[in-house]
């Protein structure tokens, strides 16, 4: 069973990161924090340019 940490790091092979946008609907569940990450700045530099610049 996988358990989902919302941020921070993974600390076994059963557990992921998720993330979800506070601008819109968007959620990502991850393997990794660093993966995670990658995808939240993608997300916001293309749906959020505005957001992504304060970030």
């Amino acid at each position: 069973m996988v358990t989902y940490r919302r941020g921070g790091h993974v600390q076994g092979g059963d557990e992921a990161v998720e993330r979800s946008c506070d601008h819109c609907e968007w959620h990502c569940v991850a393997d990794g924090y660093p993966e995670l990450i990658g995808r939240y700045q993608s997300h916001l530099r293309t749906e959020h340019p505005k957001a992504w610049l304060r970030a």
